[in-house]
């Protein structure tokens, strides 16, 4: 019984020695405040891409009256999409801000799946308008695809 406890507090003072080593080669704790500050600055610029998708948003919304009868639910569909998935990236970035654990990870990979939903609905709404049309919903579609590059950025 004396071996097993001699042998479990030599393993123990052992493994905390490798830890303590292992936490920094100079005895410092490392400095985190350049992690901090590139997150913080990933974030503000997803946040103007944010920004920039819903102001394409209301360019769109501002066209429906010019859009035929037969292609205005496809387009309002994409437009519901877009809200909604922009509203995702924006939880996902507020999120990835305040911690970057699972959660943040959740729903990052939930804002991005929406964002892709989004995307395929505004090609739908694109190949259904007339080419007055078309140039809102492609620079709103330029505008989901740059948030979602954004997103994959943060990593």
């Amino acid at each position: 019984m004396r071996t097993i406890r001699t042998t479990t507090a030599a393993a123990l003072v052992a493994a905390l020695a490798l830890s303590l080593a292992g936490c920094s080669s100079d005895g410092k704790t490392p400095d985190l405040s350049g992690v901090k500050e590139s997150v913080s600055s990933a974030v503000d610029s997803a946040r103007a891409s944010v920004a920039e998708a819903r102001s394409a948003i209301d360019d769109v919304k501002a066209r429906l009256d010019d859009i035929a009868p037969e292609a205005r639910p496809k387009v309002e569909d994409a437009i519901s999409s877009s809200s909604t998935a922009i509203e995702d990236a924006k939880a996902a970035l507020e999120e990835t801000k305040a911690s970057a654990g699972p959660s943040a990870t959740a729903a990052k990979a939930q804002a991005e799946a929406a964002l892709q939903e989004a995307r395929a609905k505004l090609d739908d709404a694109t190949a259904s308008v007339d080419e007055s049309s078309k140039s809102a919903l492609e620079s709103l579609s330029a505008k989901v695809d740059a948030l979602r590059a954004e997103l994959e950025s943060q990593g």
